[in-house]
């Protein structure tokens, strides 16, 4: 049978601001390949067709797809409202003529795609959710599971109420029934109004373990492309693996940190060199002559000599 995907990028991204002003959440670079570009090109081959959600900055999420060739059709499909996540997967309907593979755009995990379809198609599923083991379930959407059979779901279930500490992971696998079900014309929260309703109806689960991410705010956009910067350094010394326009100082010392286009390191006036750890640099962005650990550098922020040491702080702005 035929999968298609939809990919919710409808999202403001405020979490993730000031990056996000210039920026759509969907394009900011987990590892220099923008997020969403990332998730399309690791679709399994059988995916032809990949519809995008849009809403927000709808036009240069167009554009960046127009420019380039991921090996499938990618068609964008605007919302001139937001109508919540079963709005936006409503309106992509008429691409889809199988099973829909849906994504929340900003996950970032190892799940094996090929082995979800397998369970799907062999119990006969209206949908298979992706689960994920947390140890505080409170925040995220709360599966309970009979076998794989999925029997409770509840969205955001009051602290001590929750029936398991599996959450919903950000990734489905729907029928044409399910989609179907979704009303028309107006917000519909698909976790709250759908995946209640399946409960012991057709919905199952599918547990995976090895790591997840929702990248959609500073902390976990640093840790995802932390993560990817583990999965894909493959250069004999560790990162030693310079691309693109890069201007490093001889003495610069930088370790677990991705460096993206048209960056400069350097050495400054008062300290000898310029050490970076822990961090990601976006386009354009230059640091001399400072210390930055645990930092997102946006796009063409410049850190100088006045800056001794910069750390994230737990709210996500920058401290000097």
């Amino acid at each position: 049978g035929r999968v298609e995907a939809i990919i919710l990028v409808g999202g403001f991204g405020t979490r993730l601001r000031p990056l996000t002003l210039a920026t759509p959440k969907a394009l900011l670079p987990l590892a220099n390949v923008p997020m969403l570009e990332r998730l399309v090109r690791s679709l399994p081959e059988r995916v032809t067709k990949v519809a995008l959600a849009v809403h927000h900055q709808a036009d240069a999420i167009a554009a960046h797809f127009a420019a380039i060739d991921c090996g499938r059709e990618v068609i964008t499909v605007p919302e001139t409202e937001p109508l919540g996540t079963g709005g936006a997967m409503r309106n992509c309907r008429e691409h889809i003529t199988g099973t829909a593979l849906v994504f929340n755009g900003d996950i970032v995990s190892s799940l094996d795609i090929e082995a979800m379809l397998a369970q799907h198609r062999a119990t006969g599923a209206l949908g298979t959710l992706a689960l994920w083991e947390v140890d505080d379930p409170s925040r995220y959407g709360v599966a309970e599971l009979d076998g794989n059979a999925i029997v409770g779901f509840r969205e955001k279930p009051a602290a001590g109420e929750e029936k398991s500490r599996l959450i919903n992971a950000g990734t489905y696998l729907l029928e044409p029934e399910v989609l179907a079900m979704i009303p028309a014309g107006r917000k519909v929260s698909v976790e709250r109004e759908i995946f209640t309703q399946l409960a012991s109806a057709g919905l199952h689960g599918f547990p995976f373990a090895g790591s997840w991410i929702d990248a959609g705010t500073p902390e976990s956009y640093l840790a995802a492309n932390a993560m990817l910067l583990e999965r894909e350094a493959t250069a004999a010394h560790p990162g030693a693996s310079v691309r693109g326009n890069a201007l490093i100082a001889a003495d610069a010392e930088i370790t677990s940190s991705i460096v993206g286009p048209d960056t400069v390191i350097g050495a400054g006036v008062s300290l000898d060199k310029c050490v970076v750890r822990r961090s990601v640099l976006l386009a354009g962005a230059s640091a001399t002559g400072a210390v930055i650990e645990d930092c997102i550098l946006g796009p063409g922020v410049a850190v100088g000599d006045d800056c001794s040491r910069m750390v994230l702080a737990a709210e996500g702005e920058l401290r000097f």
